[in-house]
């Protein structure tokens, strides 16, 4: 009785064990690297990441060529947000700062980076967007940073293809200079927001840089 218990004990460890390395086997066939998809963030498709996998199969919103506000052009957003698809600039009403009693105590003061509050400054940074070139890593910090204002509907920035407007294209600069000296984005997004309340002191029922379409 014994032997056989003996027998029983045996045959069934063994059962146990094929069974073991059949998982095993047929796990590893699932997933012949050994690693846990889980663990190293790998996508279905195989890249290591939802901006990877974006940039693979919409190469012109990762370029910047498509605005993430769903437009396929420059000029569809241009009409959407100010009616025609015609240039917006500053020469067209659009830009400058406010100056007097109702302007931003930040007007005149200088910034941590060397750029005048004022539109000394909103000059050199609507002239920043021909004269600074950046990298596609330096684009990539300054894509989709927040520009909304009151005059215009454009809520975020674009390597290219950008509003015209002149406090836009302001901003643009502003971005690119920063980005091109190695600011972090958190800091380009704060320094923007600077430039906000001194194109717009009272928000949104400031006067200045009412765009024209």
């Amino acid at each position: 009785m014994e032997k056989n218990n003996l027998i029983g004990y045996g045959l069934l460890g063994l059962t146990l064990a094929l069974l073991i390395v059949s998982v095993v086997w047929i796990t590893k066939q699932g997933n012949p690297t050994g690693f846990s998809t889980a663990s190293t963030g790998m996508s279905s498709e195989g890249f290591s990441s939802n901006e990877e996998m974006m940039k693979a199969h919409h190469p012109e919103q990762a370029s910047g060529q498509m605005s993430s506000e769903g437009f396929s052009s420059n000029e569809e957003m241009m009409k959407a947000h100010h009616g025609s698809g015609a240039p917006v600039s500053s020469e067209d009403g659009c830009g400058g700062v406010e100056s007097g009693a109702a302007a931003s105590p930040l007007v005149g003061k200088t910034s941590e980076y060397g750029i005048i509050y004022g539109n000394e400054g909103y000059k050199q940074l609507v002239n920043a967007v021909q004269t600074v070139t950046l990298s596609k890593a330096q684009e990539s910090v300054i894509v989709g940073l927040d520009i909304e204002l009151p005059c215009c509907g454009v809520k975020t920035l674009q390597a290219t293809n950008n509003c015209g407007c002149g406090h836009h294209q302001a901003m643009f600069g502003l971005a690119k200079t920063l980005a091109s000296q190695g600011v972090s984005r958190d800091k380009i997004q704060a320094e923007i927001n600077n430039w906000k309340t001194v194109f717009y002191p009272g928000g949104a029922e400031g006067s200045t840089g009412a765009c024209t379409a």
